[in-house]
């Protein structure tokens, strides 16, 4: 990695327009509809009425895969999700566009051998008013250029979660489908649908979205302790530590308070934390 042309890496702004049909594809790919006589959750599949879950805004305007750019250096073929941080301004309306802006934050590195993280930031802004939606922050962890220094601002580290059980607990078993359906809202790497692919990259069968998992629990928090209100939900983070298979049963441990709450999500069979450090936060209504 070359640390100071990753800082400088320029992005072009991008307006892009979105459907009530995209909005319903990517509540189907995060799992909503199992239960086809759970009515509350029609708000996102039913275009009478329709709202978009506050995830969706996590895959608009995606910028694609620039670490791969050859002029960065980046050892790419070693790159994961690390962390991913979503703040929410105001709610993202059923259908629209936006003007999607990117920056690089910084870089934090663990060091010679350990890897370095590039944390990038995706705002959205309503494309008329140019209101702000929402800001995306997203952690790269780039495994093979460890010993590059720290560069910019990044992230305050997620923090530990508290020492006491969770006072929630809720579990979901995850559609086989699931990744088959989510890459249509745009991620389309062959790791989540080429068993062959996940093979290589020592998987035994294709792995699930790291932002999919995410999208799955936001609707759990929502539907928890949100009011199953998605106008209340102020954003949510979480770090990335173990990968997610289509099919596997996820629990939503949970430590609510005033202002949102902290959870993991645990793999129950095979009792892996997969989703770590979390954090959310809630409006008041």
């Amino acid at each position: 990695m070359i640390p100071q042309k990753v800082i400088d890496y320029s992005f072009p702004d991008t307006e892009v327009s979105y459907t009530e049909r995209d909005v319903i594809l990517y509540a189907l790919g995060v799992n909503v509809g199992l239960d086809p006589m759970n009515e509350r959750e029609l708000k996102y599949l039913f275009e009478d009425g329709l709202q978009a879950l506050p995830s969706y805004s996590m895959v608009l305007g995606h910028p694609g895969f620039w670490l791969r750019d050859p002029a960065l250096e980046v050892d790419w073929v070693k790159l994961l999700h690390a962390e991913q941080f979503l703040s929410i301004s105001r709610p993202l309306p059923a259908k629209g566009t936006v003007l999607a802006s990117h920056k690089v934050l910084g870089i934090t590195d663990k060091g010679e051998g350990r890897g370095a993280i590039v944390y990038y930031e995706k705002l959205l802004c309503d494309a008329k008013t140019k209101e702000e939606l929402c800001r995306v922050t997203t952690g790269v962890f780039c495994r093979g250029d460890g010993g590059c220094g720290d560069y910019g601002e990044t992230p305050d580290a997620l923090a530990s979660l508290p020492e006491q059980s969770p006072e929630i607990s809720v579990s979901k078993t995850t559609d086989l489908r699931s990744a088959l359906i989510y890459r249509l809202s745009g991620d389309y790497n062959p790791l989540h649908i080429m068993p062959d692919i996940a093979r290589q990259a020592g998987y035994d069968r294709p792995i699930l979205h790291g932002l999919c998992s995410m999208g799955i629990v936001g609707l759990i928090l929502q539907e928890t302790v949100g009011k199953s209100d998605p106008a209340l939900f102020g954003g949510y983070a979480c770090r990335f530590s173990r990968p997610v298979f289509p099919g596997d049963t996820l629990r939503v441990d949970i430590w609510p308070d005033d202002q949102g709450g902290r959870f993991r999500v645990v793999v129950e069979d095979r009792n892996e934390v997969v989703l770590d450090r979390g954090h959310f936060s809630l409006r008041a209504p």
